[in-house]
């Protein structure tokens, strides 16, 4: 017999303790109390008359009685434990795979999620009161969990939900799971996002067939010929064991919608471009429907459509012809002239471009300076100047360099900066060429003239213009997956596109949130304005059949477990010893009153 709350020593000394004091107790009978009477006459024949029993057999019966309440009440407080009657004590780990796919209903309506937390519960029920248990996931959210009683371990596992997050890992990097040989570790998963488990790990699948078609890709694009169009390319996908007719709607901001129906052989990928052309500016939705679909999270996704209005240009220059000629020619630009030194433009226009010059207070709107003169906003010009410099070492991803090539651009002079808080785009960090901010407004500096460069005469540079008007007039959009969400807005206010707040964390000049199903969410803040379009386009979260423990479907985790593992908890021994307290002390109430103990 072990005790759980004490130990044995201490549990020897608190029944002996007991034991004495319940003797001690009997063993001092009170002093018989005198009464006068006029005459013991009558008294002397009931004592003849009257049967005798055995005072001291009465009081051994009582005291034993006795005996048996207070040690079975001492023994019920340091909670004993027999491994026959109460089950093994063990050291349980339950690692639950809590990745999106598991949020994918079964054929009694629940999810497999719903499934694993039932099997991890039954897992926790084994074992004694003795036993450690640890819960633990695949997305990494319980961390710094510790092996401690069936209670918490169930009330983590009460607390865990389906993670939205792409990655998902089995926690082999965990120190507490392997650090005790003996420990019974269990896996309970669908096998398709974590695909295997550590030697040693017995793994239970809820992995259950189900239809799923998703939206594994949605996107809006300019039309290359025509600036002022968009168009959406839309990926679908059936993962379903048979052919699906699907139901495709794409909603517009001003009730402008497109419906039709989509066939799809089973396994089938779709990818066709759609045209937006009647679609206003605003917020675009997609949703599909498909009979008996079983996972609803990739049957929806935003996006969001620029303005196609023109984007009214301000250019202060005292005369350059090349910048004039080219944005007078872009369609999406509605052009002013003003000459360095006029008053700045009310109300603030989409753009400015600086021509050689640059104002003494930052600009209200973004600008893009060519060669600015010195401001104290701007990165700080040594006096020095660079000369026959390349600009063939570029960053391709920024927005300002797609589809560019400057490999065959040479510059003569260009002023040299310190980069201090802006991103080069085009250079290097000592030599910066290209520049970009996104704070407070978004700026893009050209650090040479470009009279001083062969920049005007490459086929690239009409391209290089025009994405800086796109990417410094037009609305940010910020494309993420599910789950946490960062983005570069400090003191950021996020609202979802009902204009609802959503919960945010701001820190280092950076917002994050954590959005909970797919959506369009504005983020405002001191330093600028987003939005971010937050979906599930994940071909691997869609292939929701994909399970590499597809062949364990069927089985009975649990009764293999009870045969493997040992027997489970049948109940813990404390609650039988108070039960047994209460049933003597009945006993000694009834014996007394019949006389029989004292």
């Amino acid at each position: 017999m072990s005790f759980f709350a004490l130990t044995g020593g201490t549990m020897t000394l608190l029944l002996a303790l007991t034991a004495g004091v319940i003797v001690l107790l009997y063993w001092l009978k009170p002093p018989p109390q005198r009464v006068v009477v006029p005459s013991t006459f009558l008294w002397h024949r009931v004592l003849k008359e009257r049967k005798r029993r055995s005072d001291f057999w009465r009081w051994l019966v009582s005291l034993l009685i006795a005996l048996a309440v207070g040690l079975a009440l001492a023994t019920a407080l340091g909670k004993p434990e027999i491994e026959a009657l109460s089950g093994k004590a063990r050291r349980i780990a339950v690692v639950v795979d809590d990745s999106p796919t598991m949020g994918a209903s079964t054929a009694s309506g629940e999810t497999r999620f719903d499934r694993a937390l039932q099997i991890a519960r039954e897992l926790l029920t084994e074992g004694s009161a003795s036993s450690e248990y640890l819960v633990t996931d695949t997305a990494g959210r319980l961390v710094g969990t510790e092996f401690g009683s069936r209670r918490t371990a169930l009330e983590r596992l009460d607390g865990l939900r389906v993670s939205l997050h792409e990655t998902s890992a089995f926690p082999t990097a965990d120190p507490l799971l392997f650090s005790d040989r003996g420990t019974e570790i269990f896996f309970v998963t669908d096998g398709v996002m974590v695909r295997e488990a550590p030697s040693g790990v017995r793994v239970i699948s809820v992995f259950e067939p189900v239809d799923n078609v998703g939206v594994t890709a949605f996107d809006l694009r300019l039309v290359p010929a025509e600036p002022n169009r968009f168009e959406a390319f839309l990926e679908l996908t059936n993962h379903s064991a048979g052919p699906k007719r699907v139901a495709l709607r794409i909603d517009g901001a001003a009730g402008q919608a497109m419906q039709r129906v989509v066939p799809l052989a089973a396994g089938q990928v779709l990818g066709e471009s759609l045209d937006l052309d009647r679609f206003s500016a605003g917020p675009v939705r997609v949703l599909i429907d498909a009979p008996d679909d079983g996972f609803e999270l990739d049957n929806v996704a935003y996006a969001y459509l620029g303005s196609p209005r023109k984007a009214r240009v301000v250019l202060v220059s005292a005369g350059n012809e090349t910048l004039e000629t080219l944005l007078g020619l872009d369609p999406r630009v509605s052009l002013e002239l003003a000459k360095p030194g006029d008053p700045a433009a009310a109300p603030p226009p989409d753009l400015y471009v600086f021509d050689r010059f640059a104002p003494e207070a930052p600009p209200s709107a973004p600008a893009l300076l060519i060669r600015p003169g010195a401001a104290s906003w701007l990165p700080l010009p040594s006096g020095e100047e660079l000369e026959g410099l390349s600009l063939a070492g570029t960053e391709r991803e920024h927005p300002l360099m797609e589809h560019v090539a400057l490999d065959d651009v040479v510059v003569e002079r260009a002023a040299l900066v310190s980069r201090g808080a802006y991103r080069v785009v085009a250079g290097s960090d000592e030599e910066p060429l290209i520049l970009a901010s996104d704070t407070p407004v978004r700026l893009a500096v050209l650090t040479f003239a470009l009279e001083d460069s062969n920049l005007p005469f490459q086929s690239s540079f009409p391209v290089f213009l025009s994405n800086a008007v796109s990417w410094l007039s037009g609305t940010e959009v910020v494309a993420s997956s599910l789950g946490t969400v960062a983005v570069d807005v400090g003191s950021g206010v996020v609202t979802d596109i009902e204009g609802q707040d959503v919960p945010s964390r701001s820190s280092g000049g950076r917002t994050s949130f954590s959005p909970a199903s797919p959506g369009l969410y504005s983020v405002k803040g001191s330093e600028g304005q987003l939005m971010v379009s937050a979906n599930l386009l994940s071909p691997r979260i869609t292939a929701v059949n994909a399970s590499s423990f597809a062949g364990l479907e069927g089985t009975e985790p649990g009764r293999n477990r009870a045969e493997s593992t040992g027997s489970r908890g049948r109940g813990e021994l404390w609650v039988g010893l108070v039960l047994f307290a209460l049933a003597l002390l009945l006993l000694e109430w009834w014996t007394y009153h019949r006389r029989l103990t004292i």
